[in-house]
């Protein structure tokens, strides 16, 4: 290995695994994992049996069902094993930046600030969230398209979707990107949708009504985006919390899927009529803010989503959203997710606190991503070459 990846490599695995080794308890979406792991093993091989606690596409089962024998055995603690998996995604993240950095898609710096990144750390080794190995395909998906590699990239992004299913929104901007054809664009959706539906294909024909539940019904969880910012200041206000799960939030829901879906539209076809010129990778990258500023229901782990985006090309926005994220995940885990962060419950006084730290970090976020939204697009309405035909270049 290289000293340009020895370093940032060093420094991801020692912050994480600290993190995880320090993290070593069953509490929040641990707790649902190991119940998922146990259901595969002592009940049935379809994780979309379960009761609301499946609703991820089937890769990750496997990870909840290793941990779980392993810890049966005596040889990890469940916590840990189920963990590792998404410390080895966050490792290859930042060997693919390294690489990308190489290519001159990348500053140098990318990996670093990754491998540094509090907002990795928390989701990936206190939280356990595992979207860092769907935004690793994302990763490689882009860096194979750069190289002209369309089937590999396409294959790519089909593991990202099979693991997590937001990367799918994405799906447009990879298969049209490089200027490619209809046909081209048809053959890669094909290879990526194609290769989901055949691993979903099982589930599908061993219980339809469960995997449609399970995978189609959930809707968000009004923690973070404007529906948590909403519901924080009215805690705030009242003192009052109200419950986060979406049939709680009905209107909330549907307006944030019209919002999102009618912004994300708008954008496909202005890039592919150039009218926004952005590359893939910021094209992608204006999708995920696109989905922070105007989709109400979101959960702690998705702020990790315009990460390892955002480090391709690190700026100021980048810093803010650092900051304010991980204001609004300490403050999240302190005062809505007890046992994630620390051990013990908070007393009274202090619980108040991290409950203010949440909302401001909510708040943060949120304004700091459509600032962050808003440059992309103005990047995308005038790029360089546009700006140089402007001064008569």
């Amino acid at each position: 290995m290289t000293r340009a990846l020895v370093g940032p490599l060093l420094l991801a695995l020692a912050l994480r695994a600290g993190a995880i080794l320090v993290s070593d308890r069953v509490v929040a979406d641990v707790e649902r994992y190991q119940r998922v792991g146990r259901h595969l093993i002592d009940v049935s091989w379809n994780p979309y049996e379960t009761a609301r606690l499946y609703p991820y596409p089937p890769v990750w089962a496997a990870a909840e069902a290793g941990a779980e024998w392993l810890d049966r055995r005596g040889l990890v603690s469940f916590p840990i094993g189920v963990k590792l998996p998404v410390l080895f995604a966050d490792l290859l993240l930042v060997a693919a930046l390294v690489a990308a950095g190489r290519a001159g898609r990348a500053p140098p710096a990318a990996a670093w600030i990754y491998a540094a990144h509090p907002v990795s750390v928390l989701i990936t080794g206190v939280h356990g969230q595992f979207d860092s190995i769907a935004l690793l395909f994302v990763v490689l998906a882009l860096g194979a398209l750069s190289r002209g590699r369309r089937d590999v990239s396409a294959l790519s992004l089909a593991a990202a979707i099979a693991t997590k299913s937001f990367p799918v929104v994405l799906l447009p901007f990879l298969a049209l990107g490089g200027g490619a054809s209809w046909r081209q664009a048809a053959r890669y959706g094909g290879l990526a949708l194609g290769s989901v539906a055949l691993l979903l294909l099982p589930f599908a024909l061993a219980d339809h009504p469960a995997l449609r539940r399970e995978l189609l019904a959930y809707s968000g969880i009004a923690d973070f985006g404007w529906t948590g910012l909403v519901r924080g200041l009215s805690w705030l206000a009242s003192g009052d919390l109200a419950r986060s799960e979406a049939r709680f939030w009905p209107a909330a829901s549907v307006a944030s899927k019209a919002l999102f879906l009618g912004a994300w539209s708008v954008l496909v076809v202005a890039v592919r009529r150039g009218r926004i010129v952005l590359t893939p990778e910021r094209a992608c990258l204006a999708t995920l803010l696109a989905f922070h500023v105007l989709y109400g229901l979101q959960s702690a782990q998705y702020l990790l989503w315009v990460v390892p985006l955002g480090v391709l090309r690190p700026g100021r926005a980048l810093t803010m959203h650092a900051a304010a994220a991980t204001a609004g995940l300490v403050g999240f885990y302190l005062f809505l997710a007890p046992g994630v962060l620390v051990p013990r419950p908070l007393d009274e006084t202090a619980l108040v606190w991290a409950g203010r730290l949440w909302v401001v970090g909510v708040g943060a976020t949120f304004v700091v991503c459509a600032i962050w939204l808003a440059g992309l697009v103005r990047e995308g309405l005038d790029p360089p070459r546009l700006r140089g035909l402007a001064r008569g270049d």
